[in-house]
């Protein structure tokens, strides 16, 4: 061990997080907040630096560098696909080395990047989940999780066992455990008038049905208006001609009804936050109106996902008709494959119809949510 090293042994002034995640949307990289917050409060003067995948940094690296909690990311050559050598190239365990980390955090869901790349590294504390792989054995500081209330480990015992790892206080206050969602404000994007605004997020990604029915949408859209709502119908540049097409499908409102393709994220942040509520699918909007403390109204179909955060989202609403089959879970390199028990066809395609447990999901059952949320969202922000 160099004398460096050995100066440094004592405190933490490097920490590294390995994300080496498969293909992740977001909303999954929002999520990472909670983790990274964690790591700054247990070393609130070390540098923090995040380890993706290429194409992961491609994709995201504006919310990686400006609305995450980490100081930078180091980028690692992506998980490989089986099956090619899943083995990381010498030079990238050369980089690690040279930025002398001291502690290093593994991700629950980080592919082929584990512990004992840290201890190859030479980084003296490695904290992760055991998973029983061959990392384990390199684990410095294990993340042991609490009974799982729900049956299953969800995001507050997570956080909960990785804070005592971390040597922080626990129990967490649920509530508390997402951290603010940083952003720019920007111009508030909704007209003057009185009325409960309402932002309709009715898009998501393309290759995996999440998606309610668009007619669906367009009648829970009439009813808003009905309400005297101000609607916002907000999506991403890809998804303006299905926004444009479903704001023609519902009863003429003038300014009160209003397609918004935001210009990027600090805009999308902005316009969630002018919100007093936020109705969707399962993605990334409703991830980022949770870290906003935006009330939600979020529609479940074949995963069953909502369970993992329904403790720290304290403002989120899931509606889910909860079929037996609705276990599902993302497949990034075959989504067309993946099918359910019932034989609904998981990759999006409005003409090869939608899965069960969105197409039976009716109005009426999702109304009856929103209305009970837009008068929660309502007092929320007019209540000084």
């Amino acid at each position: 061990m160099s004398h460096t090293r050995s100066a440094r042994a004592g405190r933490v002034r490097r920490v590294c997080v390995f994300a080496r995640l498969d293909a992740p949307g977001m909303g999954d990289l929002v999520q990472r907040n909670i983790f990274l917050k964690l790591l700054r409060d247990a070393h609130p003067d070390a540098t923090v630096t995040m380890v993706v995948g290429e194409s992961t940094a491609r994709a995201h690296r504006t919310l990686l560098e400006r609305h995450g909690y980490a100081d930078d990311i180091l980028t690692c050559p992506d998980p490989a696909r089986p099956p090619a050598d899943p083995a990381l190239p010498e030079h990238f365990l050369c980089l690690l080395r040279e930025r002398e980390f001291d502690l290093c955090l593994v991700d629950p869901d980080s592919t082929g990047l584990d512990a004992s790349h840290a201890h190859a590294a030479g980084i003296p504390h490695r904290v992760a989940l055991p998973d029983g792989g061959p990392g384990d054995a390199r684990i410095t500081r294990p993340v042991h999780l609490p009974r799982p209330l729900l049956g299953r480990t969800d995001l507050y015992e997570y956080a909960t066992g990785l804070a005592a790892a971390l040597g922080l206080p626990t129990p967490l206050r649920a509530a508390s455990v997402v951290p603010p969602f940083p952003y720019t404000p920007g111009t508030d994007p909704y007209p003057p008038g009185d009325g409960p605004r309402v932002a309709v997020h009715p898009g998501g990604a393309p290759h995996w049905n999440r998606r309610w029915p668009a007619e669906r949408y367009a009648r829970l859209c009439g009813r808003l208006l009905a309400a005297g709502a101000q609607v916002m119908l907000i999506g991403s540049a890809d998804e303006r001609a299905e926004l444009v097409e479903l704001r023609d499908a519902c009863p003429p409102a003038g300014e009160r009804l209003q397609v918004l393709v935001p210009a990027g994220l600090d805009a999308l942040a902005t316009t969630l936050a002018s919100a007093h509520l936020l109705v969707g699918n399962d993605s990334a909007p409703a991830h980022i109106a949770a870290a906003l403390r935006v009330p939600t109204v979020v529609l479940y179909g074949p995963t069953d996902t909502e369970y993992l955060w329904s403790r720290i989202y304290p403002r989120h609403h899931g509606v889910s008709l909860q079929y037996a089959c609705r276990t599902l879970r993302r497949s990034a390199h075959a989504p067309a494959a993946t099918r359910c028990d019932r034989g609904c066809a998981t990759a999006y395609a409005p003409d090869a119809g939608y899965p069960h447990c969105l197409a039976d999901l009716d109005v009426a059952t999702v109304w009856s949510a929103v209305a009970t949320r837009l008068g929660t969202g309502h007092e929320r922000q007019a209540t000084p």
